[in-house]
């Protein structure tokens, strides 16, 4: 099977689990802002920004590490459950520790970021799902390594989203408000752990006992430390908006913001899904100094994730109102953000795939300043914005932040491995945006006119509806229908006779 299919076949799957994931998390955040209020929202958005970041030190950039050593002792099995044996046992005794210090400084942090007792409750609650949700993260990417991406999709984008949002309605009509708010965030958690638990001994041959014989990896971990800088300053990037706004107003104007900024975030299931299944064919090709073929591979799956996010962020920026409007009435205040906040997920998409190649291709000090700055840059433009703008300068902080971010690494990039993202066939999705484009501002007025849910699906429907007629018109590329009819081999005519 070629590289083509291989990433085209995954990805797809991987998006179709992102998008779930990603729908199930948008149906939280829809449940919270109907049945329970703003601060609720606010509070469970800084206690999972809080989480996540926790979570980045617990995993200490052993994601990265199992995906790269994985590929490079490709011929050695036990060379392979040694490093996989090495990583789980390692990233375990830091989550414990992570969740004890979380214990205790709850009281601070919640003080620090203007909350309540109510937050410091949830953190402490929160906090015992760490060692589940790294568990399963290092237990997806260990398989993932061996480029089968379904388990870890299905059990980080679907069976705990999915489970979330399930307790999450069945807590609330049982136990009350709070009991939604705090219990269901670890249980599914914990179920989406055990879900994942035996698929890595059927893939890749680790049993427990050789996770509790394994000793410290040292190439590993003095490889994966540079890249836990990286993640941990890429996800308080992800994060800071909120987490300022948070010690800069109160939670209930993070609840405000945090539906834009999740709404926006749905974009980035693309990118995530296409990452996912690049990056250790990318490794593998840079130990093989195959620089053509990385570019070809990085020009391809740009396109693609190009492609495929044009229909939401048109959606996004020119109908923000009705989007917004199914989360309630109140949180249409956001509108202005959420197109700002759209703009940012955009760039981050299209070129976020270069941080995967610089990843990938061994340039772990350069992705390092590359995040210090952005995070840097972030905190002063947060800093200035937020006070005199609000949430609207919460969200241009990150655009402008993603911008600079995605103009640094395509230079480097070009620098370094003289490849670039950009190839003749992107005319085409961003021709066909255009005229989409055209037609949504033309039916905006009536959308608008009819009730929220109706214009919010009749806009979404005419966006994909019109993007996707327009592209078969402008006819896809070689690579795409090959794909297709790989996929859907009965559209293939059939000789007569």
């Amino acid at each position: 099977m070629n590289r083509n299919s291989v990433i085209a076949g995954q990805a797809g799957f991987s998006f179709a689990g992102f998008l779930f994931g990603q729908a199930s998390r948008f149906g939280f955040n829809l449940l919270v802002a109907r049945v329970l209020d703003a601060d609720a929202l606010g509070t469970y958005a800084l206690a999972v920004a809080v989480m996540q970041i926790s979570e980045v030190l617990a995993i200490a950039g052993l994601d990265s590490g199992l995906l790269r050593f994985i590929s490079v002792h490709s011929s050695d099995a036990l060379r392979q459950k040694a490093v996989i044996g090495s990583a789980l046992k390692t990233s375990f005794f830091l989550s414990i520790s992570i969740v004890l210090l979380l214990l205790l400084f709850s009281g601070r942090i919640a003080l620090i970021l203007h909350g309540s007792h109510r937050l410091q409750l949830t953190l402490c609650c929160y906090a015992v799902a760490i060692p589940f949700n790294v568990a399963t993260m290092l237990y997806g990417h260990a398989i993932q390594g061996f480029r089968q991406l379904q388990p870890k999709i299905i059990a980080t984008q679907v069976v705990s989203p999915l489970l979330l949002l399930l307790l999450t309605i069945v807590f609330r009509y049982m136990a009350g408000q709070e009991a939604a708010l705090i219990f269901p965030f670890a249980l599914s958690a914990a179920i989406a752990f055990f879900w994942i638990r035996p698929y890595l001994s059927k893939i890749s041959g680790v049993l427990p006992l050789d996770i509790v014989r394994a000793t410290p990896d040292r190439a590993m971990l003095l490889y994966a430390l540079p890249f836990m800088v990286v993640s941990l300053l890429s996800m308080m990037t992800h994060w800071l908006d909120v987490m300022m706004l948070g010690m800069l107003t109160d939670t209930a104007t993070v609840g405000l913001y945090h539906p834009v900024a999740r709404t926006a975030g749905l974009i980035r299931a693309v990118l995530l899904s296409f990452a996912g299944i690049a990056a250790p064919m990318i490794a593998a090709l840079h130990t093989g100094s195959d620089n053509a073929e990385i570019g070809r591979i990085y020009k391809m799956v740009t396109r693609w994730i190009f492609g495929l996010v044009i229909p939401p962020v048109l959606l996004f920026i020119l109908l923000p109102e009705p989007v917004l409007g199914v989360f309630g009435q109140r949180f249409t205040a956001g509108s202005h953000a959420l197109i700002l906040l759209t703009a940012a997920s955009l760039l981050q998409v299209s070129f976020g795939l270069s941080s995967t190649v610089l990843a990938m291709t061994g340039y772990a000090r350069l992705s390092l300043f590359n995040a210090l700055g952005a995070l840097g840059l972030q905190v002063v433009l947060n800093l200035i914005l937020i006070p005199r703008m609000g949430i609207n300068g919460a969200a241009l902080a990150t655009l402008l932040v993603f911008f600079l971010l995605s103009t640094v690494r395509l230079g480097e990039i070009y620098i370094l491995l003289k490849i670039h993202p950009f190839g003749k066939a992107l005319w085409k999705p961003l021709a066909a945006g255009i005229v989409t484009a055209v037609i949504l501002m033309a039916a905006r007025p009536w959308l608008h006119s009819i009730p929220v849910f109706a214009g919010f699906l009749t806009g979404a429907l005419l966006a994909v509806s019109s993007y996707s007629v327009l592209m078969l018109l402008l006819k896809l590329e070689q690579e795409e229908r090959e794909i297709i009819l790989k996929a859907l081999p009965f559209i293939k005519k059939k000789p007569r006779g």
